[in-house]
């Protein structure tokens, strides 16, 4: 190999391999992103129903899939739970999970037309509920 087909500084690799090794290296790098992206796409989704949530379930008994899942802020003294006023699209839940403790008093409205409107479900008391599978387009919480 002549001294004109080494570049100073690339730890002596020859010329003719330059775009090769590019293209090699793009390779790798775009299977590493399509690796690395994929997982964050999948984590997006309410997948699971974590500590704190309140969670409506397609299944009874708190199976299936998540079909939606409210972040419930609960401390000793009290707790944040967002009203949701209109939920799009509707879904029909056969299970939920209340985080709200018994000793709050509260129970959670699930209305089946937005804007808490229409048929009532409640949930009363911490922990699993069973469902109708009615449809459910609005959330909150009474207490009192």
């Amino acid at each position: 190999m002549s001294q004109r087909a080494l570049r100073p500084g690339r730890l002596g690799r020859p010329r003719h391999l330059g775009r090769l090794g590019r293209l090699g290296l793009a390779a790798v790098t775009a299977a590493g992103l399509a690796v690395s992206v994929a997982p964050a796409a999948q984590a997006s989704t309410p997948a699971k129903c974590r500590k704190g949530d309140f969670c409506l379930f397609s299944g009874p008994h708190r199976t299936g899939k998540v079909l939606y899942r409210l972040d419930v802020k609960v401390t000793r003294t009290g707790f944040s739970f967002p009203e949701v006023d209109a939920l799009e699209p509707p879904v029909a839940p056969r299970s939920a999970y209340n985080p709200l403790p018994d000793s709050f008093g509260c129970i959670v409205r699930l209305n089946d037309k937005a804007h808490f409107a229409g048929d009532e479900q409640e949930i009363q008391g911490f922990g699993a509920a069973e469902l109708s599978g009615a449809l459910v387009a609005s959330i909150t919480p009474d207490c009192g």
